[in-house]
């Protein structure tokens, strides 16, 4: 009797854990998409009937295709080509090449570094269609195509009264500032925000007759039909600077614009709205720039405060729940947070978290993240025929120590290969042994590191 109750658990577990490896199958091939993403914005210039367009398109790595080289190296190399279209006739083109050069085959699979490109058209107000293709050369394929209409003709703003032009609001790290230059890189996720990011919103002015203005903003996150307003505040003389026209950098994606000590016709605004601790929700933007000779112009833009590669097992709390199981809660804590309805298992899950939240004044939880992230990594790295990759010795150690400082194989004769995992910061050292020669790595030692 003893052994039919044991012989029942063992299956019970078993099926746990298989129905948790099926679940997190169907969640990532539901939410798994190449990370691709195509910005474009119109600056201001000084005839009145003309734009210049700046477009920023980025490729995911996961999604470039890498050949390894010559060197041992990866390699990927792409061509972005951008052709805009009025009436569906060519107007103008851009085609850049770019090659990104990585050390090892798990940098080729990371989705959150991008290939991407930066170009600036001129061109006359009005209504476009945007074509953006990117290609592979070694491969001779298409990765990606996309089309956007852009309606220009009202764009770049501009007041009734005095010269007063602006730039649409543009979201952008926080720039690099020198004595001489501003150095700006967009954040480059089609207009939206990202999730736990320290990001600001740019806006780029044409002053004409005027030489200093006004800018002030309200944020407000968007509830059903309601707008709840977030923060708000005056832009100080600090956020302002006086410049020359922006340009394109030669080297990277990158915009720069010139520093000037007095008063020009162009001007950078940089508005920082706290974007670290606002919440994964829908927000809208509002801008008013009020010139010294009167002219107003009010800008909005609405956006998604997104969670750029967001954890899979984070779409379901369920599954979550199981995978914190014997590393960060135990079973019975497991049963206690599953324990009723939907909203109520979110927030027990939630509250147990906030506990570990390194920042907790803001929504974005960094331990959270960063524990779910190692389980994405044992998911698709450490996964064999045997056994899931979170579960396997390996997984465990990765989820509790994260990345190893070094990782080193051993081929002994007559013997499995090792691997050797080496924290330098904890001191420790952990070796496994490919004992069934099926890639499922176990742990036969852990040591301390001997102290110099």
């Amino acid at each position: 009797m003893r052994f039919f109750l044991s012989l029942l658990l063992v299956v019970f577990f078993a099926d746990m854990a298989a129905s948790a490896q099926e679940r997190y199958m169907d969640i990532v091939q539901k939410y798994r998409r190449p990370q691709f993403f195509a910005e474009f914005i119109a600056l201001p210039v000084t005839d009145s009937d003309s734009l210049k367009l700046v477009g920023n398109i980025r490729l995911s790595y996961d999604n470039s295709f890498f050949v390894k080289n010559s060197e041992g190296k990866f390699a990927t190399d792409l061509t972005f080509t951008t052709e805009v279209l009025q009436r569906n006739a060519a107007v103008t083109r851009s085609i850049r090449r770019k090659i990104a050069i990585v050390e090892t085959h798990e940098e080729t699979l990371d989705r959150t570094q991008f290939v991407e490109t930066l170009f600036t058209l001129s061109l006359k107000k009005g209504d476009y269609e945007i074509a953006v293709e990117v290609t592979n050369n070694d491969l001779q394929k298409s990765l990606r195509m996309e089309r956007q209409t852009l309606k220009l003709s009202a764009e770049p703003v501009a007041a009734k009264q005095g010269g007063l032009k602006a730039s649409q609001l543009l979201f952008i790290d926080r720039p690099k500032l020198t004595s001489d230059a501003i150095v700006i890189e967009p954040l480059g996720v089609s207009g939206n925000g990202i999730f736990g990011r320290d990001y600001l919103a740019m806006l780029y002015l044409h002053l004409g007759s005027d030489s200093t203005c006004n800018i002030s903003y309200q944020l407000f996150e968007k509830q059903d039909q309601r707008e709840i307003l977030v923060s708000s505040g005056t832009l100080s003389p600090n956020n302002l600077f006086y410049t020359t026209a922006l340009r394109e950098s030669t080297e990277d994606a990158r915009l720069i614009a010139e520093r000037r000590k007095t008063p020009t016709s162009q001007m950078l605004a940089f508005i920082d709205f706290n974007a670290k601790t606002i919440a994964n929700a829908r927000y809208v933007l509002k801008v008013n720039v009020v010139s010294e000779n009167g002219g107003v112009i009010e800008l909005k833009k609405e956006f998604d405060n997104a969670w750029i590669n967001m954890p899979y097992p984070l779409y379901d709390i369920e599954l979550a729940v199981r995978l914190m199981e014997g590393i960060m809660i135990t079973s019975d804590e497991a049963k206690d947070m599953l324990d009723g309805n939907a909203a109520e298992q979110r927030r027990k899950f939630l509250a147990f978290w906030k506990t570990q939240d390194p920042t907790p004044d803001t929504d974005f939880n960094e331990a959270m993240e960063e524990f779910f992230r190692r389980v994405d990594y044992t998911f698709f790295n450490f996964y064999t025929n045997r056994e899931f990759g979170w579960r396997t010795d390996r997984g465990r150690i990765y989820i509790r120590f994260g990345k190893p400082t070094e990782i080193t194989r051993e081929f002994p004769l007559n013997r499995p290969t090792r691997e050797i995992w080496t924290y330098k910061n904890l001191n420790k050292r952990f070796v496994f042994s490919d004992i069934t020669n099926t890639g499922n790595y176990e742990l036969v030692s852990e040591s301390q590191l001997e102290t110099e």
